[in-house]
Protein backbone atom coordinates (compact mmCIF):
# COMPACT_ATOMS: atom_id res chain seq x y z
CA UNK A 1 0.00 0.00 0.00
CA UNK A 2 1.03 3.44 -0.76
CA UNK A 3 0.50 6.84 1.62
CA UNK A 4 1.62 9.96 2.34
CA UNK A 5 4.18 11.10 5.33
CA UNK A 6 2.16 13.35 7.34
CA UNK A 7 5.32 13.77 10.20
CA UNK A 8 7.36 12.09 11.95
CA UNK A 9 10.42 11.89 15.20
CA UNK A 10 12.51 9.29 16.49
CA UNK A 11 12.08 7.21 13.08
CA UNK A 12 8.47 6.93 13.66
CA UNK A 13 6.67 8.27 11.63
CA UNK A 14 2.69 9.38 10.55
CA UNK A 15 1.38 8.05 7.19
CA UNK A 16 -2.06 8.47 5.73
CA UNK A 17 -2.24 5.58 3.32
CA UNK A 18 -4.42 6.03 0.30
CA UNK A 19 -7.27 4.03 1.76
CA UNK A 20 -7.78 7.65 4.05
CA UNK A 21 -6.13 5.86 7.66
CA UNK A 22 -3.44 7.49 9.60
CA UNK A 23 -0.94 4.84 11.42
CA UNK A 24 2.06 5.44 13.11
CA UNK A 25 5.02 3.61 11.10
CA UNK A 26 8.39 2.59 11.19
CA UNK A 27 11.07 1.57 8.89
CA UNK A 28 11.66 -2.02 7.79
CA UNK A 29 15.45 -3.20 8.53
CA UNK A 30 15.73 0.53 10.13
CA UNK A 31 17.12 1.77 7.09
CA UNK A 32 15.64 3.08 3.41
CA UNK A 33 17.96 2.80 0.47
CA UNK A 34 19.61 5.98 -0.94
CA UNK A 35 19.20 8.51 1.99
CA UNK A 36 22.99 8.47 2.73
CA UNK A 37 24.00 11.68 3.90
CA UNK A 38 21.12 13.02 5.20
CA UNK A 39 20.19 13.35 9.06
CA UNK A 40 16.69 11.93 9.00
CA UNK A 41 15.36 9.48 6.58
CA UNK A 42 11.74 10.37 5.38
CA UNK A 43 9.92 14.25 5.26
CA UNK A 44 6.85 15.48 5.50
CA UNK A 45 5.14 15.02 2.08
CA UNK A 46 7.25 12.20 1.24
CA UNK A 47 5.30 9.13 -0.48
CA UNK A 48 6.17 5.80 0.37
CA UNK A 49 5.02 2.15 0.38
CA UNK A 50 4.48 0.07 3.51
CA UNK A 51 2.98 -2.67 4.94
CA UNK A 52 -0.20 -2.36 7.23
CA UNK A 53 0.15 -4.26 10.46
CA UNK A 54 -2.09 -7.21 10.40
CA UNK A 55 -2.61 -7.36 14.60
CA UNK A 56 -3.03 -3.63 14.61
CA UNK A 57 -4.90 -1.16 12.87
CA UNK A 58 -3.10 1.70 13.58
CA UNK A 59 0.00 0.30 12.83
CA UNK A 60 2.57 -0.24 9.81
CA UNK A 61 6.00 -0.95 8.15
CA UNK A 62 7.29 1.46 5.10
CA UNK A 63 9.72 -0.64 2.88
CA UNK A 64 10.57 1.76 0.20
CA UNK A 65 10.42 5.64 -0.15
CA UNK A 66 8.57 6.60 -3.51
CA UNK A 67 11.00 8.70 -5.80
CA UNK A 68 10.52 12.60 -4.80
CA UNK A 69 10.16 15.62 -6.99
CA UNK A 70 12.42 17.72 -4.64
CA UNK A 71 13.21 18.27 -1.64
CA UNK A 72 13.87 21.15 0.69
CA UNK A 73 15.94 20.94 3.61
CA UNK A 74 18.33 22.52 5.44
CA UNK A 75 21.73 22.07 7.54
CA UNK A 76 21.62 20.30 10.49
CA UNK A 77 24.98 21.54 12.84
CA UNK A 78 24.34 18.99 15.31
CA UNK A 79 23.99 16.21 13.11
CA UNK A 80 26.61 17.39 10.60
CA UNK A 81 24.11 16.53 7.82
CA UNK A 82 21.50 17.92 5.55
CA UNK A 83 18.17 17.39 7.40
CA UNK A 84 15.21 16.88 5.05
CA UNK A 85 12.17 19.20 6.33
CA UNK A 86 9.58 19.05 3.39
CA UNK A 87 8.97 16.86 -0.08
CA UNK A 88 7.21 17.28 -3.01
CA UNK A 89 6.44 20.89 -2.72
CA UNK A 90 5.10 23.04 -5.07
CA UNK A 91 5.59 26.59 -2.87
CA UNK A 92 8.18 28.27 -0.46
CA UNK A 93 6.50 30.19 1.70
CA UNK A 94 8.94 32.46 3.58
CA UNK A 95 7.29 34.22 6.32
CA UNK A 96 8.89 37.40 8.58
CA UNK A 97 7.14 40.15 10.43
CA UNK A 98 7.94 43.92 10.38
CA UNK A 99 8.37 43.63 14.51
CA UNK A 100 8.60 41.42 17.45
CA UNK A 101 10.84 39.79 15.70
CA UNK A 102 12.11 42.57 13.79
CA UNK A 103 12.18 42.34 9.81
CA UNK A 104 15.52 40.35 8.98
CA UNK A 105 16.21 39.75 5.60
CA UNK A 106 19.20 37.94 5.14
CA UNK A 107 17.48 35.02 6.79
CA UNK A 108 14.81 35.70 3.94
CA UNK A 109 17.72 35.38 1.42
CA UNK A 110 18.60 32.62 2.63
CA UNK A 111 15.49 30.64 2.25
CA UNK A 112 15.65 32.21 -1.26
CA UNK A 113 18.85 30.17 -1.67
CA UNK A 114 17.06 27.28 -0.57
CA UNK A 115 13.98 27.60 -2.50
CA UNK A 116 16.19 28.17 -5.87
CA UNK A 117 18.24 24.88 -4.70
CA UNK A 118 14.81 22.93 -4.96
CA UNK A 119 13.60 24.70 -8.24
CA UNK A 120 10.44 25.79 -6.19
CA UNK A 121 8.99 29.32 -6.42
CA UNK A 122 9.39 31.36 -3.43
CA UNK A 123 6.26 33.81 -1.71
CA UNK A 124 7.79 36.22 1.04
CA UNK A 125 4.83 36.57 3.78
CA UNK A 126 4.95 39.43 5.62
CA UNK A 127 2.94 38.71 8.35
CA UNK A 128 1.73 40.75 11.33
CA UNK A 129 1.60 43.80 8.53
CA UNK A 130 -1.29 45.58 10.92
CA UNK A 131 1.92 46.51 13.48
CA UNK A 132 2.97 48.53 10.31
CA UNK A 133 5.96 48.45 8.07
CA UNK A 134 9.15 51.03 7.72
CA UNK A 135 9.75 52.34 4.56
CA UNK A 136 13.32 50.14 4.65
CA UNK A 137 10.90 47.53 4.55
CA UNK A 138 8.93 48.41 1.61
CA UNK A 139 11.64 48.89 -0.63
CA UNK A 140 13.25 45.57 0.67
CA UNK A 141 10.28 43.51 -0.76
CA UNK A 142 9.40 45.69 -3.59
CA UNK A 143 13.51 44.50 -4.62
CA UNK A 144 12.20 40.87 -3.79
CA UNK A 145 9.00 41.76 -6.48
CA UNK A 146 12.08 42.76 -9.10
CA UNK A 147 13.76 39.62 -8.50
CA UNK A 148 10.56 37.28 -9.51
CA UNK A 149 9.94 36.75 -5.67
CA UNK A 150 6.00 36.99 -4.97
CA UNK A 151 5.47 39.04 -1.89
CA UNK A 152 2.05 39.78 0.34
CA UNK A 153 1.84 41.59 3.86
CA UNK A 154 -1.13 39.68 5.81
CA UNK A 155 -2.06 39.73 9.51
CA UNK A 156 -3.03 36.80 11.06
CA UNK A 157 -4.34 38.89 13.93
CA UNK A 158 -6.37 41.15 11.75
CA UNK A 159 -7.33 38.59 8.99
CA UNK A 160 -6.36 41.26 6.20
CA UNK A 161 -4.70 39.63 2.79
CA UNK A 162 -5.61 35.76 4.29
CA UNK A 163 -7.69 35.62 1.58
CA UNK A 164 -5.49 36.10 -0.92
CA UNK A 165 -3.44 34.32 0.57
CA UNK A 166 -5.30 31.29 0.89
CA UNK A 167 -5.82 32.27 -2.88
CA UNK A 168 -2.38 31.62 -3.65
CA UNK A 169 -1.98 28.52 -1.48
CA UNK A 170 -5.01 27.03 -3.30
CA UNK A 171 -4.70 23.48 -4.57
CA UNK A 172 -0.58 23.34 -3.61
CA UNK A 173 1.75 21.11 -1.33
CA UNK A 174 3.47 24.16 0.29
CA UNK A 175 6.21 24.54 2.92
CA UNK A 176 5.87 27.51 5.62
CA UNK A 177 9.51 28.55 6.90
CA UNK A 178 10.94 30.96 9.25
CA UNK A 179 12.04 32.39 12.17
CA UNK A 180 10.60 31.44 15.78
CA UNK A 181 7.85 33.72 16.69
CA UNK A 182 7.23 35.47 12.92
CA UNK A 183 3.16 33.70 13.28
CA UNK A 184 3.87 30.75 11.17
CA UNK A 185 0.90 28.54 13.49
CA UNK A 186 -0.95 31.82 13.67
CA UNK A 187 -1.59 32.07 10.17
CA UNK A 188 -2.27 28.22 9.73
CA UNK A 189 -4.83 28.81 12.37
CA UNK A 190 -6.08 31.46 10.84
CA UNK A 191 -5.97 29.76 7.44
CA UNK A 192 -8.18 26.62 8.93
CA UNK A 193 -9.69 27.28 12.05
CA UNK A 194 -10.12 24.89 14.28
CA UNK A 195 -6.82 23.40 13.26
CA UNK A 196 -5.42 24.27 16.96
CA UNK A 197 -2.06 24.73 16.35
CA UNK A 198 0.14 26.04 19.54
CA UNK A 199 1.24 29.23 19.13
CA UNK A 200 4.34 31.06 21.45
CA UNK A 201 4.69 34.50 22.69
CA UNK A 202 7.95 36.81 21.49
CA UNK A 203 10.76 37.12 24.17
CA UNK A 204 10.82 40.74 25.14
CA UNK A 205 14.31 39.96 26.26
CA UNK A 206 15.58 38.94 22.98
CA UNK A 207 13.12 40.20 20.45
CA UNK A 208 12.81 37.10 19.21
CA UNK A 209 10.53 33.45 19.42
CA UNK A 210 10.09 31.09 21.10
CA UNK A 211 10.08 27.25 19.48
CA UNK A 212 6.39 25.85 19.68
CA UNK A 213 6.69 23.89 16.89
CA UNK A 214 9.03 21.03 17.78
CA UNK A 215 8.72 18.88 14.27
CA UNK A 216 7.52 19.68 10.19
CA UNK A 217 3.76 18.27 10.24
CA UNK A 218 1.72 18.65 7.06
CA UNK A 219 -2.16 19.47 7.02
CA UNK A 220 -4.48 19.21 5.17
CA UNK A 221 -6.83 22.48 4.46
CA UNK A 222 -10.45 21.42 4.42
CA UNK A 223 -11.17 21.82 0.62
CA UNK A 224 -9.06 18.15 0.31
CA UNK A 225 -6.58 20.08 -2.30
CA UNK A 226 -4.73 22.12 -0.36
CA UNK A 227 -1.96 21.10 2.27
CA UNK A 228 0.62 23.09 4.27
CA UNK A 229 3.88 22.07 6.06
CA UNK A 230 4.40 23.62 8.95
CA UNK A 231 8.34 23.58 10.11
CA UNK A 232 9.86 24.43 13.07
CA UNK A 233 10.81 28.33 13.44
CA UNK A 234 14.61 28.44 13.70
CA UNK A 235 16.95 31.03 14.43
CA UNK A 236 19.96 30.50 12.57
CA UNK A 237 19.80 28.83 8.90
CA UNK A 238 22.81 26.89 7.74
CA UNK A 239 23.92 26.60 4.28
CA UNK A 240 25.95 23.80 3.30
CA UNK A 241 26.12 21.92 0.25
CA UNK A 242 26.62 24.32 -2.66
CA UNK A 243 29.66 24.95 -4.23
CA UNK A 244 30.80 28.11 -3.73
CA UNK A 245 31.91 28.89 -7.15
CA UNK A 246 28.56 27.88 -8.32
CA UNK A 247 26.33 30.21 -5.59
CA UNK A 248 25.95 33.43 -7.89
CA UNK A 249 23.64 31.03 -9.88
CA UNK A 250 21.25 31.03 -6.69
CA UNK A 251 20.97 34.74 -6.46
CA UNK A 252 18.57 36.00 -9.64
CA UNK A 253 20.36 39.29 -9.73
CA UNK A 254 23.80 37.70 -10.19
CA UNK A 255 23.73 34.55 -12.50
CA UNK A 256 22.55 36.90 -15.73
CA UNK A 257 25.85 38.82 -15.04
CA UNK A 258 28.40 36.36 -13.77
CA UNK A 259 29.54 34.69 -17.44
CA UNK A 260 30.66 38.39 -18.30
CA UNK A 261 33.00 39.17 -15.73
CA UNK A 262 36.55 39.02 -17.33
CA UNK A 263 37.44 35.58 -15.34
CA UNK A 264 33.87 34.31 -16.68
CA UNK A 265 32.62 31.78 -14.41
CA UNK A 266 35.50 31.46 -12.41
CA UNK A 267 35.41 35.08 -11.02
CA UNK A 268 34.72 34.99 -7.15
CA UNK A 269 32.93 38.55 -7.09
CA UNK A 270 35.20 39.26 -4.46
CA UNK A 271 38.09 41.41 -5.40
CA UNK A 272 38.70 40.47 -9.09
CA UNK A 273 39.65 43.27 -11.81
CA UNK A 274 36.90 43.07 -14.27
CA UNK A 275 34.17 42.04 -12.13
CA UNK A 276 30.38 42.80 -14.10
CA UNK A 277 28.92 42.09 -10.67
CA UNK A 278 30.97 44.09 -8.33
CA UNK A 279 30.47 47.04 -11.16
CA UNK A 280 26.81 46.59 -11.05
CA UNK A 281 27.04 46.84 -6.89
CA UNK A 282 28.40 50.04 -7.40
CA UNK A 283 26.59 51.81 -10.26
CA UNK A 284 23.41 50.52 -7.96
CA UNK A 285 22.18 48.05 -9.71
CA UNK A 286 22.37 45.14 -7.49
CA UNK A 287 21.35 45.82 -3.76
CA UNK A 288 24.47 45.96 -1.15
CA UNK A 289 22.66 44.06 1.31
CA UNK A 290 21.86 41.26 -0.89
CA UNK A 291 25.47 41.57 -2.22
CA UNK A 292 26.60 41.61 1.04
CA UNK A 293 24.35 38.47 1.90
CA UNK A 294 26.18 36.35 -1.21
CA UNK A 295 29.37 37.32 0.38
CA UNK A 296 28.87 35.96 3.78
CA UNK A 297 27.35 32.94 2.68
CA UNK A 298 29.88 32.41 0.19
CA UNK A 299 32.46 32.99 2.79
CA UNK A 300 30.64 30.62 4.90
CA UNK A 301 30.76 27.95 2.61
CA UNK A 302 34.26 28.24 1.95
CA UNK A 303 35.03 27.50 5.80
CA UNK A 304 32.93 24.74 5.95
CA UNK A 305 33.79 22.09 2.63
CA UNK A 306 36.91 21.84 0.70
CA UNK A 307 37.35 24.43 -2.43
CA UNK A 308 40.20 24.25 -4.82
CA UNK A 309 40.97 27.59 -6.44
CA UNK A 310 39.93 27.88 -10.11
CA UNK A 311 43.02 26.32 -12.37
CA UNK A 312 45.95 28.78 -13.37
CA UNK A 313 44.36 31.34 -10.94
CA UNK A 314 46.49 30.18 -7.65
CA UNK A 315 44.63 31.83 -4.75
CA UNK A 316 45.02 31.04 -0.97
CA UNK A 317 41.71 30.58 1.34
CA UNK A 318 43.01 33.54 3.22
CA UNK A 319 43.63 36.04 0.66
CA UNK A 320 39.71 34.81 -0.92
CA UNK A 321 38.69 35.62 2.61
CA UNK A 322 40.28 39.07 2.78
CA UNK A 323 38.97 39.40 -0.37
CA UNK A 324 35.37 38.75 0.87
CA UNK A 325 35.81 40.87 3.65
CA UNK A 326 36.73 44.09 1.78
CA UNK A 327 34.32 44.43 -0.30
CA UNK A 328 31.67 43.87 2.26
CA UNK A 329 33.54 46.38 4.54
CA UNK A 330 33.46 48.69 1.73
CA UNK A 331 29.75 48.24 1.27
CA UNK A 332 28.79 48.66 4.82
CA UNK A 333 30.82 52.29 4.72
CA UNK A 334 28.49 53.14 1.84
CA UNK A 335 25.58 51.78 3.27
CA UNK A 336 22.25 53.70 4.26
CA UNK A 337 20.11 52.83 7.64
CA UNK A 338 20.22 48.94 8.89
CA UNK A 339 17.76 46.91 9.06
CA UNK A 340 17.94 45.47 12.30
CA UNK A 341 19.41 42.13 12.56
CA UNK A 342 22.34 40.77 14.61
CA UNK A 343 25.56 39.16 12.42
CA UNK A 344 23.74 36.50 9.45
CA UNK A 345 20.44 36.00 10.80
CA UNK A 346 20.63 35.06 14.61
Amino acid sequence: MQGLVLSGTNNVFLVQGDDGARRLCSIKGKRLKDQKGLYNALAAGDRVEFLADAASADRGLISRLLPRRNLFGRFNEKGKAVQAIAANVDLVVCISSPSFPPFRPRFIDRVAVLAEAASVPLLIVLNKADLGAAQEIAARLASYEGLGYRTLPVSAATGAGMPELRRRLAGKTSVFAGQSGVGKSSILNALEPGIGRRVGAVSEKYDRGKHTTTMAELFMLGDGETRIIDTPGVRRLALRGIDPKALDAYFPELSPLAPLCEYGLSCTHTDEAGCRVVRAVVDGLILEDRFESYLRIREELLATSEHRPAEGRPRSPRSRGDGVRKTARTLRQRRGPEFHEDDDDE
